[in-house]
This record gives structure tokens, C-alpha cells and sequence, in this order.
């Protein structure tokens, strides 16, 4: 799968990277904002993803309905996210329709109105949306183990916030907050899909040079971990919910690779670890995996799981087990070269549309500030041993380093879940 990719950088120090796949007929348009809720104070915590939600509100020259009438008269997409190291507003059209991507995101991203009434009524939807996460069990277990792993820092925190922040957050703040981050020096503008690099490029220097150049924001030092035991009570669970975690290598690590594939090898799939052991062996549990939350300068592996209430402690058991074997005992040759391949489709698959690979470019240049060739990543992936795997299982699953958090509505102890 080859890359046909440029890379050129405005004299206002804005970044453009472009990725030309003539095989298509779409294109998709991202700009990325380099500053998600880890740049965020305590006393405003929230505010970049308020911010994400009220640029769809109204521009110097688009309402809110126009914004969208835009888009569906040319039967394209345009969402945004929020994530904890950037922001990312996109639209994806037919390539015929680039100059109206580009008109509508950079007007969105540079020309927000911020109107009172709006930033009340959106208020209320982001309480809506915090009130979703705390009905979702699978979801709020992993706010609290992340809340208490890397306890008072901004990795920690949720990127929602909380009603009370959120509550807090005036129209002033948002216009300074947006004033300070949403500068040239803090943007990459991405697109891929069927285009001239030329084409793309002029147009991003049309709606982007007159940017000011400003600074790209500078993170806080890395969190420290806090391997504690937490349990939190909910009523009308059935299930006892689990979070079983560690600390895991950054995202830039050159051992990302490795730590891929271990936590496949875990927990990545039904012919996991976890999944055969656990599940399909002992039928303890309908739902359990582990997850990587990778950042530039941190990280952790964490492993899920619902059961039964009196089940739990057996599950948390047999999860560190799992831990102890990883640790103690080489992977077999077939079990490695089976996760890698999933690895691998996982990669090659995920690459197969203009978004996906738009996303790629953003992401590289934002943890690497280079692109790596997809024969580089594949490499990378089969260069990992089964040595590399016991090396760093015995740095993760250290017992000084591993944390529970449980979420039920039976009392449990913290202190009889051993570890």
C-alpha cells in the first residue's frame, strides 16, 4: 500500500500534510487542534471540549442551520471530537467539493460567534452527555480508574469535566481559551483522499495564512501513577464492574510495538488470553478486554471485566494469573505471529478510507513530526520478539504498579480483592 504524501509548512508556521489516493472519489478534510483537555487548568476543566461543541454554533457568517444546510447541500459529513491531546474538527465530501470543505471547516474553526444563548442551551446538552456516562457502567469504570491511576492530573481527569466545571465556565473564559490555543503555531490541516497536492495546499493557504502565528501549547509534566484500590458503590447494578490496570509506555515509545501486541495477546480478541481463560473456559464473565490508553509521555494497559458480585475477587485473580504467565513464561511461537497479523490487518484495514487516513497524518505529525512509511510500522510489528514480550510484561505487571478500581452495588471490600 503505497503513500503519496506532502508535507509543507505556511511562513505563519501552520502544517499542512496532504495524501493523494486517486483511487478514490472522496476526500476528507481535518484540522487539528493541538491542545485537548490535558492543557486545561483545574479551575476550567471541560472547556476545550465546550469549545468543540459551541464552534458548530454560529459563525460571522453562517448560523448554526447554515452550518448544517452547508454540508448536506453537498452530501458530505462534518463532525468533531475532543480527545485529551488534541481536538479535531473534519469533513469528508466528494473531491469535486474540497473548496466547500475548506470554506465551511476553516469558518467554523476560525470565525466562532460564541453567542450567549447558545453557550446556556449547550451547557445543558454537555450535563446530558455527563449523565449518559454515569448511567453507562462500562463506560463511567473506566473514568474512575483513569480519575484515580493519575490522580489530580489533567490525563486523569474526564474530557467532558464535571457539571460543577462546566457550571463554571463563563463566555469570557471560552473566548480566552480559544483566543490562546487556536493558533497557527497549534493547527495541522490534513487531507487525504482523491486530490492535487497543489490544490490542497493553496486552498489551506487561503482560509489559514492570515492566522496569527502564536505557539503550540506546552503540556504539563507527565502524571505520576497512584496504584490504589478504589471500590465505588451504585445501585441497580447486576454486575460488578472491574478495572484492572497498569502502567504502560508512551505512545512515542520505541517498545509501542511490543506493547500492541502484549496487550492483543491479553486481551485484544476472542482468542485472547482473557477472552479463552476466563469466558469461554470458566464462563465467568460475558464481557472482558484489555485496552491501551496511549499518550506523548505516558501510558497504562488496562483489563475490564463484568461478573457476578461474589465473582469478582476469583475474576481478579485469574486476570493477574494471566499477568504472572506473561511475566514468568516465553509466548508461544504461533501465539505471537497470530497477533501479530491481527496487529497488522488491524493497521492495514484501519487505512482504507480518506478519514482513516487523514487521521493517520494528523496523529503521526502530532506524536512524531515525521510520517512513518507503512512498510516501517508493519516492520516494526514483526521485528518484536517473544523475549521483547517478557521484558516489558515484567516492567507492567509489576504488583507495585497495578490498580483496581470496582464499581457495584454490593458492598465490597477493597482490601479482600487481593493483588
Amino acid at each position: 500500500m503505497s503513500m503519496d504524501i506532502q508535507k509543507r509548512e505556511m511562513k505563519n508556521g501552520l502544517v499542512v500534510a496532504t495524501e493523494a489516493m486517486p483511487h478514490l472519489r472522496s476526500v476528507s478534510l481535518g484540522v487539528w487542534i493541538k491542545c485537548g483537555s490535558r492543557f486545561e487548568d483545574a479551575k476550567n476543566r471541560g472547556i476545550s471540549h465546550f469549545i468543540e461543541h459551541l464552534l458548530f454554533k454560529g459563525t460571522r457568517k453562517r448560523s448554526a442551520a447554515r452550518i448544517a444546510e452547508a454540508i448536506d447541500s453537498v452530501g458530505g459529513q462534518l463532525n468533531a471530537f475532543t480527545e485529551k491531546e488534541y481536538v479535531g474538527f473534519y469533513a469528508k465530501v466528494l473531491d469535486e467539493h474540497l473548496p466547500v470543505a475548506f470554506d465551511l471547516v476553516s469558518d467554523i474553526v476560525l470565525n466562532p460567534m460564541f453567542p450567549p444563548i447558545e453557550i446556556r442551551r449547550e451547557r445543558n446538552v454537555i450535563y446530558e452527555e455527563i449523565n449518559m456516562v454515569e448511567d453507562n457502567p462500562q463506560e463511567l469504570i473506566l473514568d474512575l480508574f483513569t480519575e484515580s491511576f493519575w490522580k489530580d492530573h489533567p490525563l486523569g481527569r474526564p474530557i467532558s469535566g464535571t457539571k460543577e466545571s462546566v457550571a463554571q465556565i463563563a463566555r469570557s473564559d471560552v473566548r480566552k481559551f480559544f483566543k490562546s490555543h487556536y493558533n497557527a503555531g497549534n493547527i495541522i490541516v490534513a487531507v487525504a483522499g482523491n486530490i492535487r497536492h497543489r490544490e490542497a495546499y493553496g486552498l489551506a493557504e487561503r482560509h489559514f495564512s492570515h492566522l496569527k502565528a502564536g505557539a503550540a501549547a506546552d503540556p504539563v509534566a507527565p502524571p505520576k501513577i497512584h496504584p490504589s484500590r478504589l471500590v465505588r458503590h451504585k445501585a441497580h447494578l447486576e454486575q460488578t464492574h472491574i478495572c484492572l490496570g497498569t502502567v504502560s509506555p508512551p505512545i512515542t515509545s520505541e517498545e509501542r510495538y511490543c506493547v500492541h501486541l502484549l496487550s492483543n495477546i491479553l486481551g485484544g480478541g476472542v482468542s485472547s488470553r482473557l477472552f479463552q481463560n476466563i469466558r469461554e473456559r470458566r464462563g465467568l464473565v460475558y464481557s472482558i478486554y484489555s485496552m491501551l490508553n496511549l499518550y506523548r509521555d505516558a501510558g497504562s494497559l488496562v483489563v475490564y471485566a463484568g461478573t457476578a458480585p461474589e465473582k469478582a475477587p476469583v475474576v481478579v485473580q485469574l486476570i493477574l494469573k494471566e499477568f504472572r504467565s506473561l511475566r514468568e513464561n516465553l509466548v508461544s511461537s504461533q501465539e505471537l505471529k497470530r497477533a501479530k497479523e491481527y496487529v497488522k490487518g488491524s493497521v492495514l484495514l484501519s487505512l482504507e478510507s480518506s478519514s482513516s487516513r487523514m487521521t493517520h497524518l494528523a496523529q503521526q505529525l502530532i506524536y512524531y513530526g515525521r510520517f512513518y512509511r507503512l512498510e516501517d510500522i508493519l516492520n516494526g510489528v514483526d521485528r518484536v520478539t517473544a523475549r521483547d514480550i517478557r521484558r516489558l510484561a515484567n516492567k507492567m505487571f509489576d504488583n507495585d504498579t497495578l490498580a483496581l478500581t470496582a464499581l457495584s452495588s454490593r458492598d465490597l471490600n477493597a482490601a479482600a480483592i487481593h493483588m
